[in-house]
């Protein structure tokens, strides 16, 4: 049944996401217009449901939007696999807005964000420092 679920999903991002000036992507209530770097990838051995699209920004950093079902606590979780995590919540229009940063095993920085409805997240997370513009760019495109 999941990996059913998971194709379904991913068949539905498919079917909403085209090129234009980017990769369009309709799966929180707002449309989203993404990086034309950016590259959808499903995981269907993952325990988690997601689809997640792997983008560069200019300065050749990988960073990661993660789409998926709002039925884990992310908070929770980085707290149990990471040091002095420090969790801003707010909301923002019609979702609720999480701002992570933590010190991995290493001890290296990590910064994650998180925008919830009820239903659905989207993640933007990187192993380093993403461009501020790639969060600015989503918060100015969700409307909801």
């Amino acid at each position: 049944m999941k990996i059913l679920s998971m194709v379904l999903l991913l068949i539905t991002f498919q079917s909403f996401a085209k090129s234009q000036d980017g990769v369009v992507v309709h799966i929180l209530p707002d449309q989203l217009v993404l990086s034309k770097s950016c590259v959808a990838r499903a995981d269907i051995q993952s325990k988690e449901f997601s689809i997640i699209y792997s983008c560069i920004d200019s300065q050749n950093t990988m960073y990661f939007y993660n789409f998926r079902l709002n039925n884990i606590d992310l908070v929770s979780d980085f707290k149990k696999n990471a040091t002095d995590v420090v969790v801003n919540k707010s909301h923002f229009k019609s979702y609720t807005l999480y701002e992570l940063t933590a010190k991995n095993s290493d001890n290296k920085p990590i910064k994650f964000v998180s925008y919830c409805t009820k239903k659905v997240c989207l993640d933007l997370v990187s192993d380093d420092e993403y461009e501020k513009a790639i969060q600015d760019s989503i918060t100015a495109q969700l409307q909801g």
